[in-house]
């Protein structure tokens, strides 16, 4: 009887349950009924094709100049380390001997409304001459003495001449004495002893004409040993005039210190660096280029052109100074496959100067462009463009490039005058899409986007 209640009990519970299942199931039927009736009724409109929008670039024809870019430093064209030339203790120096001070050469000064006079030139320093007015004194002393001496020689020279035709005279004399004695005694008119002594007279005055004779050979000898005596003596004296001369140290050209190697007091040996002297008025800068500008620069060169060039402090910055390409070097660095030109610039004519050891980005003028077609790289996507037209259609062609320039390209072929290219989304862009010109631009506006352009726009608008 229990197992029999207890089977009736889970029957009961069974069908309770799937009572409520079902009445949850048609609860649910029509609360989803009632939120359907609710919405609104949908209604089908035709969809509108999509348009893209672009930013454009409007082509033109322009003039350009490319622009040769390298970097170097500035040094001064003339530059000088002044060293003594003699030895000795400096006994004066300039009061302004000082770095940074303006010192002048001298020269002649030529005004328009009066004579020519001479300007002396600054004297830097002064040398210790003592010694070396010494040695002028003894070679001007040694002068004296070889003139006198060659003034003595050439009057005993005279004497002795005068002399010898005086002996030769008197030996004539005695011959005819000698003569007349030996013929005397042959005729037995006349003793031994006489003729004895006219030959022993005869013999006297022949070893004296010997005499006079050598003394007059080893007078030319005498006078030329004096002469080159003189010579020397004067040599030496011009070489310690000129030795002399160098104890005042003066600046060989207009220029200023730049270094002071030494003061008053110092003893300095020749060879000793005493400053160093600057021309700052003309500046020189060697930049390296690569060999092709450098055969580019070679053409122009080849037409009588000489190139101006540009100068700054970095390649950002607007142009400060102003120069001109003088020359080249003659054979190139293998090492860094680029050719050395030298850039020379004149602080007279830019407000301010160029100093020697600026480090400078420089721009030299190369070939001049005409009438040629520019476009940004960009536009140009498997060899073609997008040229939107008059109905703002995008429509596909093909283009023929040419040299590039950075960010921008030469087109040869396939771009006209006023075309508008595409220059975004040009990964979606197809041909016969319609867009929409959000912006344009131009060459000018190209290049003023980039930071350091290589080329230069000659269009009189610019």
């Amino acid at each position: 009887m229990a197992s029999q209640s207890n089977r009736s009990s889970g029957v009961r519970r069974l069908i309770i349950s799937e009572i409520l299942i079902v009445i949850l199931l048609l609860l649910s039927l029509a609360a989803f009924k009632f939120l359907s009736d609710q919405k609104p009724t949908v209604q089908q409109r035709e969809i509108a094709a999509s348009r893209l929008n672009v930013n454009v670039f409007v082509s033109e024809q322009v003039d350009f100049q490319e622009l040769l870019t390298g970097f170097g430093t500035a040094r001064a064209d003339r530059e000088v380390i002044v060293a003594a030339q003699v030895s000795g203790e400096i006994v004066e120096i300039h009061p302004q001997l000082k770095i940074g001070q303006s010192f002048e050469a001298g020269r002649v000064v030529n005004p328009a409304d009066g004579p020519s006079t001479v300007r002396d030139a600054d004297l830097l320093l002064k040398i210790d001459a003592r010694d070396l007015q010494q040695k002028v004194d003894q070679a001007t002393n040694s002068i004296g003495e070889a003139t006198d001496e060659i003034s003595r020689l050439r009057v005993q020279k005279t004497n002795l001449a005068r002399q010898l035709a005086k002996a030769k005279s008197v030996l004539l004399t005695l011959q005819e004495e000698l003569d007349r004695a030996r013929t005397a005694e042959g005729r037995q008119v006349g003793t031994r002893s006489e003729l004895n002594r006219a030959l022993l007279e005869v013999q006297r005055y022949e070893d004296n004409l010997i005499q006079l004779e050598n003394q007059v050979a080893s007078l030319p000898l005498q006078i030329s040993s004096a002469e080159k005596r003189l010579s020397s003596s004067r040599a030496d004296r011009q070489r310690a005039q000129n030795d002399l001369a160098r104890t005042d140290v003066y600046p060989p050209f207009d220029g200023v210190l730049s270094e002071v190697f030494v003061e008053r007091g110092r003893f300095v040996r020749a060879g000793d660096q005493l400053v160093k002297l600057t021309d700052p008025s003309v500046v020189e800068i060697p930049v390296a280029l690569a060999f092709e500008d450098y055969l580019q620069l070679q053409e122009i060169l080849q037409t009588g052109v000489t190139p101006r060039v540009r100068l700054a402090e970095n390649e950002t910055a607007e142009s400060r100074w102003n120069g001109t390409l003088v020359r080249a070097s003659p054979e190139a660095d293998s090492r860094s496959r680029t050719v050395e030109v030298f850039v020379e610039v004149k602080n007279s004519v830019d407000a301010a100067p160029l100093l020697p050891g600026t480090f400078v980005y420089s721009q030299i003028e190369g070939r001049v462009y005409s009438n040629q077609m520019l476009i940004p790289r960009e536009a140009v996507v498997d060899g073609a463009v997008y040229v939107v037209d008059d109905s703002n259609i995008a429509r596909r062609r093909k283009v023929q490039v040419g040299r590039r320039f950075q960010s921008l390209v030469m087109v040869t072929d396939g771009v006209q005058e006023g075309d508008q290219l595409v220059l975004t989304n040009l990964d979606i862009v197809q041909d016969g899409k319609e867009v929409v010109i959000q912006s344009t631009s131009d060459s000018a506006k190209e290049l003023a986007a980039i930071r350091a352009p290589l080329i230069r726009l000659l269009s009189p608008e610019l």
